[in-house]
């Protein structure tokens, strides 16, 4: 795996982590302690903070509410916590420690003391410490993160001899009508409302008169996509009626159309965007996901579009 620098991270902290985990499993079997090693981060934050919910817990702890939820059920079957209900709203839980598990916490502390101290010397004899480096790798690849850094840079390797960003003309409409019209009639029945024909039928009064704009996307001499950016004024911007050629999916072109309307908004000091989706595009709502739209209320309670039930919006 060190053949692999960097590729192999988690893979070698995920072998790290199984071997440790396995290494103080003994310690506590040959001390006889009945605790497994993965309950202690939720033991110890119980221990510390106190009861908490598993909202709570999962925030603290930086994991998903579900791996929470698991872990609490195992620790709830051995008897080390117990769900106890808010005086203050019946339908909310907080778990609490049971008193096997002040009992374990006095059993394994001097565990912990020694454990600390020999981890401690290993780290204090290394020529870069575990900890600091990897509290600044934690940092910076939670700041940059690595799906879109990654995504955007296959999306610029599309050959630039070959794709072009176009801009709106007139002799481009019937392509504008013919992407959005194919993903209209394959999932939704070709379902159009009174918006969809102004948006489509008459797209430069629905979004160029308006201050918006279209872009189309080509490649190898043939326009594969297209994404509008309507103005909805005060700042405020719609990304909308995006459409990629089935034929042409997974090279990355929507994510390259949706790069070029955010890099238009910024220019335009928009001061947040929203957008309109279906549950039956999983594709695009992934992608919204990664472009930084998160999901909200619906501002009106209801769509204009049948179709939509999923509303989001980006804060530039």
């Amino acid at each position: 795996m060190q053949t692999l620098g960097c590729l192999s991270l988690g893979s070698r902290f995920k072998r790290l982590s199984d071997k440790m985990y396995k290494d103080v499993a003994s310690i506590y079997q040959e001390q006889d302690i009945d605790l497994h090693p993965s309950f202690f981060p939720l033991f110890n934050l119980l221990l510390t903070k106190g009861p908490l919910t598993v909202t709570q817990a999962a925030a603290l702890l930086n994991v998903t509410h579900p791996a929470i939820s698991k872990i609490a059920h195992k620790m709830q079957a051995e008897k080390l916590l117990f769900k106890a209900s808010d005086p203050s709203d019946e339908r909310r839980f907080f778990l609490t420690l049971d008193e096997k598990a002040f009992q374990l916490q006095q059993a394994i502390a001097p565990i912990l003391v020694e454990m600390r101290k020999y981890l401690d010397s290993i780290i204090d004899s290394q020529q870069f410490p575990i900890l600091k480096a990897l509290t600044e790798f934690e940092r910076a690849y939670d700041e940059r993160g690595l799906i879109n850094p990654v995504l955007n840079a296959l999306a610029n390797h599309i050959d630039p001899d070959s794709l072009s960003i176009e801009h709106w003309h007139s002799d481009l409409k019937a392509d504008f009508y013919r992407l959005n019209a194919a993903w209209l009639n394959k999932y939704f029945n070709g379902l159009f409302n009174d918006l969809d024909r102004q948006a489509l039928e008459t797209p430069e009064s629905y979004y160029l008169a308006r201050g918006g704009y279209i872009w189309f996307a080509k490649l190898e001499q043939k326009i594969v996509g297209c994404i509008a950016l309507a103005n909805h004024d005060h700042g405020r911007y719609e990304i909308s009626k995006m459409g990629v050629d089935e034929q042409y999916q997974g090279r990355g072109i929507g994510r390259k159309l949706m790069l070029i309307a955010l890099q238009k908004a910024r220019q335009l000091h928009a001061n947040s965007l929203y957008l309109e989706t279906s549950s039956l595009l999983p594709r695009a709502l992934t992608l919204y996901q990664h472009m930084g739209f998160s999901q909200v209320e619906h501002p009106k309670g209801v769509s204009d579009y049948q179709r939509s039930d999923i509303y989001m919006e980006l804060k530039i």
